[in-house]
């Protein structure tokens, strides 16, 4: 099967869980003899056509016509203001992406990840080519002011798809209740590289050298966030919640991996804390760093407060760490964590917008030391057995069959 895809992000650049799933799922579905493009944003020196790990990937910089546009653009769009030029960048690279793809095909699939993509997917579907809209998050969920603009562009993409793949039972709900027909959506996993986040493969000198660089004393407790440090990922209610948690666990360090827009305030929070007791890394980790840093922790929390899937709570679960994470409204890591309730428990289900219930939960996990690694384990077990990517592969593999063969329906009005 010939399948393009429309993805913003793709190795070397990636910024978050997109990025992660172009990557990971395009080179399975090439390992299973698909034949995959990658259609995605260039920049410095990248080679603008690379064949990388059986993946055919065309790149392209855009240069946006900018002088005289405004003349043609909504008050609306105007508004969008520094934005603006992010703007003219993507609808630049959409129109590339989806020449390309009509000039290398014939594709029997087009599948655009999240919004950044439609533009050329829709362009791309009036040529034949029947559309995948892969929903990885809303922007209604992920943003405190949300684009109206944007929020207009998913409804229409939903409308024009021929099919719509999203990451979680909780994004398909929420994709019904923006409209979407609950027949033309399908949920699919992300998967996880267990051989790679294996606690095996950890050397214990890299730990050592973690602790030393922190000033991790013998016998303290490491609380572990990684993610962007944005409201969305309850950053602002996880530090609420740790004079709760330090009050209980005096020992307890949170140590907190990311950047993002609240830098400033978790700096700041963290002075108001007893000395030590919150440490910020704002350093990039790769793949073995995040590893070691997995394997530092005693525990894991991610109470986002909406988290369409949540591949950090897949990363740390084939870490064999239990998780505390935030469960309600839209949330992928309620489906990804199992509360203690459950047959096998892997980590906590807790509130995010309360501060009080994330101290509740991580209080609850560090309270029985021989009960927390046994859900560590579950959590590995879970990993191995259900979020494997060739489990996820060939699931996708499927929809995009049934897709294909059904065609594309009329293009969008």
């Amino acid at each position: 099967m010939k399948i393009a895809y429309l993805s913003l992000e793709y190795p070397p650049r990636i910024f978050g869980g997109l990025g992660v799933y172009a990557d990971e799922m395009s080179r399975e579905l090439a390992s299973m003899g698909e034949s995959v493009s990658v259609f995605t944003m260039g920049a410095g020196n990248l080679k603008r056509r690379q064949r990388m790990n059986g993946v055919d990937v065309f790149r392209y910089r855009p240069v946006p016509i900018r002088d005289g546009l405004d003349i043609f653009l909504s008050d609306e769009t105007l508004a969008w203001g520094d934005g603006l030029l992010f703007f003219e960048e993507l609808l630049a690279l959409n129109q590339l992406s989806a020449a390309g793809i009509v000039d290398h095909g014939p594709y029997q699939l087009c599948v655009a990840h999240d919004w950044l993509g439609l533009w050329g997917g829709m362009a791309v579907k009036r040529e034949g080519v029947p559309l995948i809209y892969h929903v990885h998050g809303l922007e209604a969920g992920r943003s405190e002011r949300p684009n109206p603009q944007i929020v207009s562009l998913e409804k229409r993409g939903m409308q024009a798809a021929d099919g719509i793949i999203t990451v979680s039972e909780a994004m398909k709900q929420e994709l019904i209740g923006l409209g979407a027909g609950a027949e033309k959506i399908s949920v699919c996993y992300h998967g996880v590289n267990s051989d790679f986040f294996d606690p095996a493969l950890v050397d214990p000198s890299a730990l050592d050298g973690l602790r030393a660089r922190y000033g991790i004393a013998p016998g303290e407790t490491v609380i572990l966030f990684v993610g962007r440090l944005e409201p969305v990922k309850g950053v602002r209610e996880l530090l609420a919640a740790m004079p709760a948690v330090l009050s209980r666990n005096p020992k307890a360090r949170l140590l907190m991996v990311g950047r993002g827009s609240l830098e400033g305030f978790v700096r700041e929070r963290a002075r108001s804390l007893p000395s030590g007791k919150v440490i910020l890394v704002t350093d990039f980790l790769d793949g073995l760093s995040k590893r070691n840093h997995y394997a530092l922790a005693d525990l894991c929390v991610f109470p986002s407060l909406y988290e369409p899937f949540g591949i950090v709570g897949l990363e740390a679960a084939a870490m064999g760490r239990a998780a505390v994470v935030g469960a309600s409204g839209t949330s992928g890591l309620r489906e990804i964590v199992e509360s203690p309730a459950a047959p096998r428990p892997t980590g906590v289900h807790v509130n995010a917008r309360d501060p009080a219930d994330i101290a509740w939960g991580i209080n609850l996990a560090l309270e029985d030391e021989e009960r927390l690694r046994a859900w560590g384990e579950n959590a590995r077990q879970r990993a191995l057995t259900q979020f494997s990517w060739r489990r996820a592969a060939e699931k996708t593999l499927e929809i995009y069959k049934s897709v294909a063969g059904r065609g594309s329906r009329d293009p969008v009005s």
